[in-house]
């Protein structure tokens, strides 16, 4: 057997075994598979300073990284001419993780289509061989995932693009108000059957 022959056979071997690893096991659930118990919202603006947000809410607290509305609340080193992002932990109400809570399950069906898949074994293989170029700087970049507690007590964690439409802006707002409340207009919950 020759050398090109061995290559097309492995190559062959690889793009099968690549169909069968990118195919199904996609559900298309409209409903929430569990309680949910978490919200990691991320996001990162490159070179834009005041555009940085993260937070991490739980039914009964709340930790966030952010630049405040007013620049007088930013944090500087004494030492160095920097500033800081503002960062906070605190409890949040039942009324406000309820808030927040119905606004993500009203989100959640149009976040199925949005949810980030597991990366493939054929685009494991190809990032391993071809490189893409590297921004060092700018971009706007977003993460967004939910805890799940499960009937057995087990918890997952699904990941999704970031919540659009008027819902999604309304979690956005709502979490940006909880970590800085300067007494944003909160959009109208809007309900789709």
């Amino acid at each position: 057997m020759n050398i090109k022959r061995i290559f097309y056979i492995f190559l062959s071997f690889v793009l099968i075994i690549s169909v069968f690893c990118g195919c199904g096991g996609e559900e298309d659930m409209k409903t929430a598979p569990g309680t949910l118990v978490g919200i990691h919202y991320n996001r990162t603006n490159g070179s834009v300073a005041n555009d940085e947000f993260h937070i991490y809410v739980t039914p009964y607290s709340f930790s966030a990284e952010y630049w405040p509305e007013n620049p007088e609340e930013w944090v500087k080193d004494e030492d160095i001419p920097v500033w800081y992002m503002t960062e906070k932990k605190e409890k949040i109400t039942e009324e406000q993780w309820k808030e927040i809570e119905e606004t993500v399950l009203a989100v959640y069906p149009e976040l199925i289509g949005g949810r980030k898949k597991e990366v493939s074994f054929f685009d494991k293989l190809i990032s391993k061989f071809i490189k893409e170029p590297m921004i060092l700087d700018g971009g706007d970049s977003q993460d967004f995932s939910l805890d799940w507690m499960l009937e057995d007590g087990s918890i997952i964690s699904e990941k999704f693009g970031t919540p659009q439409g008027n819902n999604g802006v309304r979690l956005y707002w709502l979490l940006c108000e909880l970590a800085d409340p300067i007494g944003r207009e909160i959009p109208e919950l809007i309900i789709t059957e």
